[in-house]
C-alpha cells in the first residue's frame, strides 16, 4: 500500500509541476484519451495539456449540475482509481467506508472541513455517507499544489466562496 501511495503521489507531483507550467455526487464522464500506455513499461501518463483539454466540459458540466461538481474518471487500477474535478459550488458533508481520499489541488482554491460530524448523515449500501454539513471539523484552506489525505470514514466537506472555481484530482485509494 506505502509503494502504491508513493508511485501515485511521484506521478501526482510531476502532473503538478507540469500544470503549473501550462495554463451532491459528481457527474463522472470518460477521458477521452489523454492517457498513454505502453504494456512494456506499466505506468500511466496524463499530460497537463490532456487534463487541461478536459476541463472546460467538466466546468460546463459542473455549472449546470445540482451539485455543482463534475468529475472524469481518468484511469481505475484494482484498489484504486483517479478523477479530474471541477467544482463551482460548495458541497454538502459526505464520508466514504472503504476508499481513501486524496486531493490534488490544480487551480483555484477551497476550504475542506475533515472530521467533525454529519448530522442526520444517511448511509448507502456501498458505505457512502451523507448529509447537509459537517459540524466539528477541521478547515483546511487549499491552493494550487496543496494535497489533502482524507482517511476513509471520515466525514469531509468541501466549501467554496461564491463564484470561485475549484479543479483538483481526487486519488481513491480503497482502504486496507
Amino acid at each position: 500500500m506505502r509503494m502504491i501511495f508513493s508511485a501515485v503521489m511521484v506521478m501526482v507531483m510531476g502532473l503538478m509541476a507540469q500544470t503549473a507550467r501550462a495554463q451532491a455526487a459528481p457527474t463522472v464522464l470518460t477521458a477521452p484519451g489523454p492517457v498513454v500506455t505502453d504494456s512494456t513499461n506499466p505506468s500511466d501518463y496524463f499530460s497537463a495539456e490532456g487534463l487541461a483539454t478536459m476541463q472546460p466540459d467538466i466546468l460546463a458540466k459542473a455549472k449546470s449540475s445540482v451539485g455543482g461538481n463534475a468529475g472524469v474518471l481518468l484511469v481505475h487500477y484494482p484498489n484504486h482509481y483517479i478523477n479530474l474535478n471541477v467544482r463551482v459550488r460548495p458541497g454538502s458533508g459526505e464520508l466514504h467506508s472503504h476508499w481513501n481520499d486524496i486531493f490534488v489541488v490544480l487551480d483555484g482554491e477551497a476550504t475542506e472541513v475533515t472530521g467533525g460530524t454529519i448530522p442526520g448523515m444517511t448511509m448507502d449500501a456501498k458505505g457512502e455517507g451523507h448529509g447537509a454539513m459537517v459540524v466539528g471539523g477541521v478547515e483546511h484552506k487549499l491552493h494550487k499544489g496543496d494535497v489533502l489525505h482524507i482517511t476513509a470514514g471520515t466525514p469531509h466537506q468541501t466549501l467554496m466562496e461564491p463564484g470561485k472555481t475549484f479543479t483538483y484530482i481526487v486519488i481513491k485509494v480503497a482502504k486496507e
